[in-house]
């Protein structure tokens, strides 16, 4: 299994990066996770090469902020030579369910409709506790997050953590997981100073915690505040890797990690 970073901010992109996409490939089959403004790194060589003997684009959204399904909206000027699946999260995991879709991808804010694509586009609801895309056998959980989101996790490779309060009931979620993606929005400091609870997201200590508890291979910092630097994410990874006993991969966009079998 490989995976591509295609975005890594969470709310704006800044300093290079894009908002939140990843694609995940094995044995010559695609899926991405979430589609916020990374989407467009379809685009780029790396991914363009690992989506070529892929004939249908599967997408599957945590949730229905716009930092996480902005990239939908590009989906006719990257894939229109291929069929979209689009998997959308529904209650109890979500507030709102795929007819959210229905509002972005509709006039005033975008000139067709789905229906209207140059390629078919299906939408199918999930609400967990398990996910089938493919091959892709993936584990479903609620996560506290305004309006929710949904944590995923890919058998014992991978599991996909973002855009929720942290949670010590995830450990027992992604234990043994070789590569847990988990957000990393605030530092202690600034979650002390703003509140984590309160802005539905996680802090350092907490995720090293979580990481160390769940004896992960590999622990990806994702879903980057806009304003932190590459010397401030530098900084992160390393506090991360001192709390947690585990080794820290900064994710770089467009560069592809492999996550073996």
């Amino acid at each position: 299994m490989r995976l591509l970073p295609l975005g890594t901010n969470g709310f704006i992109p800044t300093a290079g990066r894009q908002t939140m996409s990843f694609l995940v490939e094995r044995d010559g089959e695609a899926l991405v996770l979430d589609a916020g403004s990374g989407l467009a790194r379809l685009l780029e060589p790396a991914a363009a090469a690992l989506l070529a003997p892929v004939r249908r684009l599967e997408i599957v959204l945590t949730h229905y902020h716009l930092d996480h399904v902005i990239g939908l909206s590009y989906l006719p000027g990257i894939a229109r030579d291929r069929a979209i699946r689009i998997h959308a999260p529904a209650p109890p995991l979500t507030e709102s369910g795929p007819e959210a879709l229905a509002l972005l991808i509709a006039p005033p804010l975008f000139p067709v409709r789905l229906e209207g694509w140059p390629m078919p586009v299906e939408i199918v609801p999930y609400a967990g506790p398990e996910l089938a895309v493919g091959s892709f056998r993936i584990a479903v959980r609620g996560q506290r997050h305004p309006g929710g989101s949904a944590g995923l996790r890919l058998g014992d490779e991978l599991a996909y953590v973002t855009d929720t309060v942290a949670d010590p009931a995830t450990a027992a979620f992604v234990r043994g997981v070789g590569l847990l993606m988990h957000e990393v929005w605030l530092t202690d400091e600034e979650a002390a100073r703003e509140g984590a609870a309160r802005l539905g997201h996680s802090a350092a200590g907490e995720v090293a915690g979580i990481a160390r508890r769940a004896r992960v291979g590999r622990l990806v910092p994702v879903h980057h505040h806009p304003r932190r630097t590459s010397a401030g994410l530098a900084a992160l990874a390393a506090e991360l890797a001192a709390r947690s006993g585990v080794e820290v991969v900064l994710p770089v966009e467009g560069e592809i990690l492999d996550l073996g079998r």
